[in-house]
């Protein structure tokens, strides 16, 4: 008896909604957690990301190889069910050590979810239709991550532990869900004989090299992930010991501060699903400059967000620049995805995704200890203000981008997987 599936869209945006839930009901306080009940400081706080980033950067390329090989649905579940696991250990520990420990196990999980699921979405249902469901998918995430932080802030009254613990549960529920209920009909895996070897392994990550580097846009969105990877550790990791040091939280009545990270998420999500239906909305998916000039106008704004978070004084001003931060970074992610799923071919596209994966591990890999150490030495508004500064570079690679697809040999008005 063949167990039921769902059909392949559908999945993808009940999992996008899944995940937010789970996601937003763990990080919502994961934190606040480990500066308040860990006691870690900022430079230990950069170090935790760079933990989880080199532990990205060392098994995106194999996990992704799997995926093309073997089974992208298989890659998915188990992404899903690591991640909940590297979470859960957080919810049981006051040692820094283990936080790190946890940061290997969800690193390695995210690899294997990195580029398998977008490859997996566009092999059942074909690119041109992905690219609408990715954003479909990342709106409904944003409306699970609302009913998440609420979850999260109900449960951080008892204790800054629980929303950290039931989501990473949740999270591993989902993976077991989605073995069940995901269909994968358009992959074929290689024959058992031809793929149990390293040398097919080897043959499809040289490929993949040999693709990427025959194209000057892939090369040039490579080196842009890379930019980004090493601007986004300083934003992630230290914006939450930057409020709690920095800043005067206004008081609630009677309810305690943590209600005040609920509110901040709460304000994010509305933002962020609010920024990515204009971009559903007013990006056509099928016009590779106007994505181009798009995330490259995201980036200017993201730059001059950062520099105003660095620079204000008063909590309010400081909330606004954050939130103006995270309505076009929620713009700036699924776009991204949508232009590398267009721009990848299909064979190896878990494969090339995961290159792209990696790069943004190596980028924080080698920019969240300078930004760690930066905070130490000087401030965190400092450090906020450089990684501004180390993002910058990526808006003369999209002008370069744009010279390529207004060349005359480009097919700019074109199909996206058909530009060079």
């Amino acid at each position: 008896m063949s167990l039921p599936h769902l059909e392949a869209r559908s999945l993808y945006i009940a999992s996008r909604f899944g995940w937010g839930l789970c996601w937003s009901t763990i990080v919502t306080v994961n934190l606040v957690y480990m500066v308040v009940v860990v006691g870690l400081d900022p430079l230990q706080m950069v170090l935790v990301g760079t933990v989880l980033e080199a532990s990205v950067f060392l098994f995106e390329i194999p996990t992704g190889i799997v995926a093309d090989l073997y089974s992208r649905r298989l890659s998915v579940v188990i992404g899903h069910v690591l991640v909940g696991a590297g979470f859960l250990i957080i919810g049981f520990t006051e040692s820094f050590a283990v936080v790190l420990l946890s940061q290997v196990i969800w690193g390695i999980g995210a690899t294997f979810i990195s580029g398998a699921f977008v490859a997996w979405l566009s092999g059942e249902i074909g690119v041109d239709s992905a690219s609408e469901t990715i954003i479909r998918g990342s709106q409904l995430g944003y409306v699970g991550s609302f009913v998440g932080i609420l979850i999260s802030v109900v449960l951080a009254q008892y204790s800054l532990a629980l929303p950290i613990i039931f989501g990473s549960l949740g999270m591993i529920l989902l993976g077991v869900a989605m073995a069940v209920l995901m269909p994968e009909v358009g992959f074929t895996p290689l024959k058992s004989e031809e793929r149990e070897t390293f040398a097919a392994m080897g043959r499809t990550f040289t490929e993949g090299v040999r693709l990427v580097s025959a194209k000057p846009l892939l090369i040039l969105m490579l080196l842009i992930t890379l930019v980004f990877g090493a601007f986004s550790e300083g934003i992630d990791r230290l914006f939450t010991p930057y409020l709690i040091t920095d800043f005067d939280f206004p008081a609630l009545g009677s309810l305690d501060t943590v209600v005040w990270w609920g509110i901040i998420a709460a304000i994010s999500t509305v933002i962020g699903l609010t920024t990515t239906t204009l971009t559903r909305r007013f990006v056509r998916l099928n016009r590779p400059l106007m994505i181009n000039w798009t995330l490259a106008g995201l980036v200017a704004g993201i730059v001059l967000a950062t520099l105003g978070l660095a620079g204000v004084d008063g909590f309010v001003l400081g909330l606004a620049f954050y939130w103006l931060l995270g309505g076009l970074r929620s713009a700036y992610g699924p776009l991204t995805t949508v232009w590398l799923n267009q721009l990848l071919p299909e064979r190896n596209k878990a494969t090339l995704l995961s290159m792209y994966g990696q790069a943004d591990a190596v980028g924080q890999v080698f920019g969240g200890p300078v930004i760690g150490g930066v905070a130490r030495q000087a401030s965190i508004a400092v450090a906020l203000a450089w990684s501004a500064v180390v993002l910058s570079p990526a808006l003369a690679l999209y002008a370069r981008a744009a010279r390529h697809l207004n060349a005359p040999a480009s097919a700019q008005e074109s199909h996206g997987s058909k530009v060079d």
